[in-house]
């Protein structure tokens, strides 16, 4: 029996090692590679879950429960302004709720005040607000306005679902990866999930906020003679008009207190131009007087001949 040549068995283990060095690192790239491709993937798969999560919740479940935000405003006029205000933060206060802001517009003497709230009611005691508040004056206007959020709210709660998920996946995939690079790329990676993750939640607590509260704008202003009735065109160019007067009056009344007030400096002042104006009076007429004396021919040393002369000529 003939035995290979040297050389075939040589050759024979070295090309068994090259075999298992290349099976070896096809499948460390392959892990690599299915480390660098999981962030896509999860993409996929959670945008395919928001979209299942929000096809879910847009049915029979949303339609029970609602997201609505309810804005309201209220005109009120009032010839108590105080009792009336006092009134009014006093309902807001029983009714659990609480002024996001508040102003107040002139003086217990002008007769003319006026006053802003910007009230946030529970939503359930609306209704019981707005009658309360509607006795503290004669309501001139009032208005009501609803805005349903609930599809948007239920798109954001898919979103966190989806995104939770994906923070969960990016968790274990950084428990398992052995090569630094992987890590970092799931870090950056997490870090995008979870800023999304604060910001969508930041928006529903708003929405919930707004839900919760509905948002009343009450303006009280204060008049001599209640309102009977709604005004009419009539009465709103009278009111226009009496408005107008009291702003005339009023700015005549600064403009008198701001002349006495500049007084001693116009009298001051016209002192000063009088005497400027005196100076240069004075120093015209030197200068006209200088001019004449100048012009007025000089008389002449002696008489010209035959001025002194007698009767003969001598």
């Amino acid at each position: 029996m003939k035995h290979p040549p040297l050389l075939m068995r040589l050759a024979a283990p070295a090309l068994c090692f090259v075999l298992i060095c290349a099976l070896a690192g096809c499948g460390g790239s392959a892990g690599t590679e299915n480390f660098s491709a999981a962030p896509a993937a999860m993409d996929q798969t959670a945008a395919a879950e928001a979209e299942s999560y929000g096809a879910g919740l847009t049915g029979a479940g949303a339609q029970s429960d609602r997201k609505l935000v309810v804005n309201a405003e209220l005109w009120l006029d009032a010839t108590d302004f105080d009792a009336a205000a006092a009134e009014i933060e006093r309902q807001v206060e029983a009714l659990g709720g609480y002024l996001a802001s508040s102003s107040r517009d002139g003086s217990a003497d002008s007769s003319s005040r006026s006053a802003r709230y910007e009230a946030r009611i529970p939503a359930g005691k609306l209704a019981s607000f707005l009658e309360g508040a509607g006795k503290t004056g004669t309501v001139v206007s009032s208005s009501q306005s609803t805005a349903d959020v609930t599809a948007q709210y239920v798109d954001n709660e898919a979103r966190l679902s989806s995104l939770r998920t994906q923070e969960q996946r990016l968790l274990e995939l950084m428990s398992q990866a052995q090569k630094l690079e992987d890590l970092i790329t799931l870090e950056d990676k997490l870090s995008e999930v979870r800023y999304e993750i604060e910001s969508i939640t930041g928006q529903q607590k708003l929405y919930d906020n707004q839900v919760e509260y509905a948002t009343v704008s009450v303006i009280v202003n204060e008049v001599a003679r209640e309102t009977l009735t709604a005004p009419t065109f009539g009465d709103r160019i009278l009111r226009a008009f009496q408005g107008s007067a009291e702003n005339a009056a009023h700015l005549a009344q600064e403009m008198v207190i701001l002349f006495i007030y500049l007084l001693p400096l116009l009298l001051l002042a016209a002192a000063v131009l009088a005497v400027v104006l005196l100076s240069l009076r004075a120093g015209k007429r030197r200068r006209a007087r200088r001019m004449a004396a100048m012009q007025q021919p000089a008389a002449p040393a002696f008489p010209p001949p035959g001025e002194n002369a007698g009767p003969d000529g001598r």
